[in-house]
């Protein structure tokens, strides 16, 4: 399989996950049975109690447009990475409508970068573990595709890029395990197992860096739910409920990344499997979705021309042509 086809494959089913969660962002897998009349299985307008109100059916949230901007401005810097490429896609994504959905953390990084002054008598704790989010990991699947599978790239780039706005060992373990199991899906040997060996080593890499945080283990918690997702591998529902009670599936790193590790095994790398699973589980759906979609993605070259159509015009994209500058990076 060409490397266009699996980077094309991770951009779109990372940007159906996103759009497919963004309606049920927040709640837990019961209420979205409730709201929706069953799981969510296609692309649905957000309604008016979730994060994203107002945007259209197959918008994307901050999740993957972070993304998308993060891969354009890894292109126009001609692939180098460095805090310059970082602190670009920042200020680019600042200037779109996806902004109004950007954290707190995100946020003030965005002030910090171009000298707002910052409140200084706003108190602070000596270590904010709040700050250990999943704001890294759902952004930095384009580095690990501009990485032509090399894994201890993807690592080392991915903490240049989420060092300026999660600067702490919670959210750089969580994002150095999307970008390298990521970046191993590119590969042509790929396997579901050997993406989790390279996650469970950009977890166990990514911890090292940044601000020291009272946060549980990134890398253990891959390797609880990575084992539960292999327990109910025949049952995506019992691994989902399994899931969500035990790892949790909710801002911080800690949940959210295993959790998206977690359903990676129990689908055995199906897509639609995981996503869909994603996209229902509950809590931080959108952010999950895109995580595992990504992994999914890349790694079977995900294909669907409608669903293509659909998030490129709506969000006024043109995946193709992320995809074909990223493979010109390197080929």
């Amino acid at each position: 399989m060409s490397k266009y086809k699996k980077i094309l494959g991770g951009l779109l089913a990372a940007a159906v996950g996103d759009a497919m969660g963004a309606a049920t962002e927040t709640r837990n897998m019961n209420q979205i049975k409730e709201k929706f009349g069953g799981f969510v299985m296609d692309f649905v307008t957000p309604p008016d109690d979730v994060f994203s109100h107002g945007f259209e059916r197959g918008s994307v949230t901050d999740d993957f447009s972070l993304a998308y901007y993060t891969a354009m401005a890894i292109i126009n810097h001609k692939g180098i990475i460095n805090d310059t490429t970082a602190h670009a896609a920042l200020i680019n994504w600042s200037k779109t409508p996806y902004y109004k959905l950007a954290g707190p953390t995100t946020k003030a990084a965005i002030n910090r970068i171009i000298g707002k002054e910052e409140n200084k008598k706003v108190f602070k704790p000596a270590y904010d573990n709040s700050k250990g989010t999943n704001g890294g990991a759902m952004k930095i699947f384009p580095v690990a595709l501009a990485s032509n599978g090399n894994i201890n790239k993807a690592i080392k780039d991915a903490v240049i890029i989420c060092k300026p706005t999660h600067n702490n060992s919670t959210a750089l373990s969580g994002a150095c395990a999307v970008s390298a199991a990521v970046a191993q899906a590119l590969n042509e040997d790929a396997t579901v197992d050997s993406m989790i060996e390279a996650g469970l080593k950009g977890a166990l890499e990514g911890e090292k860096h940044g601000i020291k945080l009272a946060n549980p283990s990134v890398y253990k918690r891959i390797l609880v739910a990575v084992n539960i997702g292999r327990r109910y591998k025949d049952d995506m529902l019992k691994a989902m409920k399994e899931l969500s009670e035990i790892i949790g599936c909710g801002l911080s790193a800690a949940e959210a990344v295993p959790t998206a590790f977690g359903l990676l095994a129990a689908s055995e790398g199906d897509v639609e499997k995981a996503v869909i699973a994603a996209v229902n589980i509950g809590n931080d759906t959108d952010t999950i979705a895109t995580i595992v979609g990504a992994m999914t993605g890349t790694l079977n070259g995900y294909y669907n021309k409608k669903q293509l159509d659909l998030i490129n015009q709506v969000n006024r994209f043109d995946l193709e042509y992320i995809a074909i500058k990223l493979v010109n990076l390197y080929e």
